[in-house]
């Protein structure tokens, strides 16, 4: 039997178009030449085609088939097995990816209708922080320690409405409404990382560097300073109920001088959970 290109891909289900592609990668060429010089498709090349397919629908890709095909170095054995690990590794990949797309569209479903027209916000978000977190860190933003994700969303941006307002009046960071969007700042961290300082350190980093992470949640670096100054005067009045006035102007001249300590108390609570985690003694 000798077929026309347009013979073969009718009977084999195939697309001119793909018939020249085989052809131009040297994976399957027509091996038979009339009389007048026309190139047809004969039995080989038809055996061929059928494995080709058969290959194909396992999986496999088309430099594979073809190595498979024309390489007598390859050990379909060895062969077998490479496409079983990429399976299973696609495998894997697919039900992480349910995974996310699962928790994304019931974090959508809890949430208003905004939520729903920004969905693709919630998507870039997302991958953004896959590339900066670990699992364990994806899975404490998914399961924070009270109230559901979507309900801490809704609060987080009406939050962050609020201190970008308080800002543009502009709001003065020592005054009472100042410290008390402070407090429910550091409430909704909480929350969200489950009282994790490393995750909280890891998460205002990836704030403060990601442009893109920016946009989406409108938390920028001035805000991060703003909020700081804050919760530096929140603390302040705190402590000012236990010392006396003396007491209170030191400490506001240390607390205030710099806040350079600000970001480090995160590291420095992380570092010491991880060692009360690891066994180690107070004395060591």
């Amino acid at each position: 039997m000798q077929l026309k290109i347009g013979e073969l891909a009718k009977r084999a289900g195939l697309s001119v178009r793909a018939l020249h592609h085989y052809d131009a990668i040297a994976l399957l060429s027509p091996s038979v030449r009339t009389a007048s010089g026309a190139r047809l498709y004969g039995h080989t090349d038809l055996i061929r085609l059928h494995r080709i397919l058969t290959l194909k629908q396992f999986g496999y890709s088309l430099p594979d088939i073809r190595s498979a095909l024309s390489d007598t170095s390859v050990k379909p054995l060895e062969l077998i097995q490479q496409q079983v690990e990429i399976l299973e590794m696609q495998a894997r990949q697919a039900k992480a990816l349910a995974t996310r797309l699962g928790r994304i569209a019931r974090h959508m479903s809890q949430g208003s209708e905004s939520d729903g027209a920004d969905w693709l916000d919630v998507l870039e978000l997302t991958a953004i922080y896959e590339r900066h977190l670990t699992p364990q860190d994806m899975q404490s933003l998914h399961s924070p320690a009270c109230g559901a994700p979507a309900t801490l969303n809704t609060q987080w941006k009406q939050l962050i409405a609020q201190v970008a307002a308080a800002m543009r009046q502009p709001m003065e960071p020592d005054t009472p409404a100042a410290q008390a969007l402070a407090w429910r700042w550091v409430r909704l961290v909480i929350a969200m990382t489950r009282n994790n300082a490393a995750l909280s350190n890891k998460l205002k980093t990836l704030q403060e560097r990601d442009p893109r992470a920016q946009e989406i949640l409108g938390i920028d670096s001035a805000m991060f300073t703003w909020i700081g100054w804050a919760m530096a005067h929140a603390r302040l009045a705190l402590f000012a109920k236990h010392l006396t006035p003396r007491q209170t102007a030191a400490l506001r001249q240390r607390q205030l001088s710099s806040m350079a300590h600000m970001d480090q108390w995160p590291q420095l609570v992380a570092q010491v959970r991880a060692c009360m985690q690891a066994g180690v003694s107070s004395t060591a």
